[in-house]
């Protein structure tokens, strides 16, 4: 179990460590929503938001 303390720490690094559009992106995509869903509400291209979500998978990977 991870304590507040803890969790505060991870979500001020995943803040700092991800841009606002991969942020944008994570919220979404922890939503359920699919790739071509995501890319309607932030209007980029789907592959825009598959290359945004390799990285936030690799920069997360790091952080934990």
């Amino acid at each position: 179990m991870i304590d507040r303390e803890n969790a505060d720490g991870m979500e001020y690094e995943i803040n700092k460590a991800l841009s606002s559009m991969e942020l944008e992106v994570l919220f979404e995509y922890l939503e359920g929503r699919s790739y071509q869903e995501i890319a309607d509400i932030i209007g980029k291209d789907i592959k825009a938001v598959d290359n945004a979500i390799q990285r936030i998978k690799k920069k997360l990977e790091y952080l934990l």
